[in-house]
């Protein structure tokens, strides 16, 4: 498990406000529209922590735009830790 895998987590449980429990049932394959159901404004407050932890050259929003609709809708924690680490 790459090192940002349990960092992006406890980014979630911060924008999303669930607690531990929810965060038990979160793995690298849940997927961040149809398993967490995260929104727009927690997808930009994940985005936002990104960039402050591992610097500018995360830009989340935008590789999510580069994405075709049936990639983001199976957009995976795991995806976010690959691009994360790819990135930096």
């Amino acid at each position: 498990m790459p090192i940002v895998l349990p960092q992006i987590i406890e980014m979630l449980i911060d924008v999303t406000g669930e607690d531990m429990s929810w965060a038990d049932q979160v793995s690298p394959a849940s997927r961040l529209d149809a398993d967490l159901h995260l929104d727009s404004l927690e997808f930009a407050a994940l985005d936002a922590r990104l960039r402050t932890a591992y610097g500018g050259a995360i830009d989340l929003l935008a590789f999510v735009a580069g994405l075709d609709i049936d990639q983001i809708i199976a957009l995976t924690i795991q995806d976010v830790a690959d691009y994360v680490a790819r990135a930096r």
